[in-house]
């Protein structure tokens, strides 16, 4: 029988960086390279980083990015929670479920994120801990040798070096953020780290481009093949973002039309990307979405009460949450249209509901309709359901085109 390492969840030292990115990556089975720690070592903060110990060698850990989050009408601090692995040697024995419990509660006590989010690797793991299935990812794949935009731009597209390109990018994406639910701040080390482009990750692809146009941009590499004696070459696309009609329907013209390439794949599309409606035949176009960030609500009256709703409401919300206990019990959420309050409450509660159900609705992609219609939403006030449903529904699909 396996022992539990008998020490708490600590945090590490800036030294001890590289210890705990390879205990992380044997969890996924993957060598660490010397550029990995040069980037763990820019990224990470050390001061809230956990990990577990057995006989001092770290064998499992969780880290946190400070960021911020877009929600629908603003915007909030989020504990990006980031390199969460427990050794292969150390599996099966509650370790990650210590972890887990402890940095919410030490995200609740320090008081600066109301919220958490992450990517899963598996998701079934993260809802015991009370995260939802908040926004969706797609991927897209377009048949180049078919595919034609129904209507041909003006605008003219620059071709850069990512590094040349990176004010007029980060212009768009600022401008473009405060939109989009699920997106993150690009400070500090940020947009470097979104650049990053090391021959070893490429798989075959040239080194990373930017296409710059007013009002868009595209990171996007080409992966040189023929078949045939013919030209068969792939685009590969990091991102696309407009702010623009005009921008978005150029830089697609720009991506479509290069030369000696029949495919093109972006991995993490929106999931309501407009490409399909933009191209002459949509079957030339392929999306296919799956989850993407999960939300985890760590103070139910802050977060509640940081983001806007579509219409004046108020429901009295009945949460269960084991793992925040913090959170349990009534809680009274009014939208006046112009600000949100939340405050615990004994009046009877309209819907019943989790803390992974609060986290799935709160970028405003998944409803409360829809996981009333699984079974994980009850309506305890006849007309509760659609109205808080309504209202909580953001006006675009919520989309993080960056894996943290």
């Amino acid at each position: 029988m396996h022992k539990l390492p008998s020490v708490e969840p600590a945090p590490i030292t800036a030294d001890e960086i590289p210890d705990y990115v390879e205990a992380a990556y044997s969890a996924f089975h993957n060598d660490v390279l010397p550029h990995h720690h040069e980037r763990w070592n820019k990224v990470l903060e050390p001061e809230r980083t956990l990990v577990l110990r057995d006989g001092g060698r770290i064998v499992a850990g969780t880290g946190i990015f400070s960021r911020r989050l877009t929600v629908p009408g603003g915007e909030t601090p989020v504990a990006g929670v980031t390199l969460v692995g427990v050794r292969p040697t150390h599996r099966r024995r509650g370790l990650l479920t210590r972890l887990m419990h402890r940095q919410l509660a030490d995200v609740h006590e320090a008081g600066r994120e109301p919220v958490a989010a992450l990517w899963a690797s598996e998701s079934v793991i993260y809802g015991r801990f009370g995260y939802g299935f908040a926004s969706l990812a797609g991927r897209l794949e377009v048949d180049k040798r078919r595919a034609t935009l129904r209507r041909r731009p003006d605008a003219k597209v620059e071709m850069l070096s990512p590094a040349e390109a990176l004010e007029a990018m980060r212009r768009v994406h600022d401008e473009l953020r405060p939109r989009v639910p699920g997106m993150l701040d690009r400070d500090g080390p940020w947009w470097q780290d979104r650049l990053r482009d090391h021959e070893s990750d490429r798989d075959g692809a040239q080194p990373l481009r930017a296409a710059v146009t007013d009002g868009a941009y595209a990171l996007y590499s080409v992966r040189p093949r023929f078949a045939d004696d013919r030209p068969a070459g792939e685009v590969d696309v990091r991102e696309v973002v407009a702010t623009t009609d005009e921008g978005r329907t150029a830089i697609w013209d720009f991506l479509l039309g290069l030369d000696l390439t029949t495919t093109l794949s972006w991995e993490l599309a929106p999931s309501d990307d407009p490409l399909p409606h933009m191209v002459a035949n949509a079957q030339d176009v392929a999306l296919k979405v799956g989850d993407a960030l999960w939300v985890r609500v760590v103070d139910v009256g802050r977060a509640l009460a940081a983001r806007g709703y579509r219409e004046p409401f108020e429901v009295v919300l009945e949460v269960a949450d084991e793992v925040c206990p913090w959170n349990a019990g009534r809680w009274a959420l009014r939208w006046d249209g112009s600000a949100a309050t939340c405050a615990r409450t004994a009046t009877p509660a309209g819907l019943g509901l989790g803390a992974a159900e609060l986290g799935a609705v709160y970028l405003g992609g998944t409803t409360l309709d829809q996981l009333a219609r699984a079974g994980r939403v009850r309506e305890l006030r006849t007309g509760a359901l659609a109205a808080a449903s309504d209202a909580f529904q953001g006006e675009r699909a919520p989309w993080c085109p960056e894996i943290f």
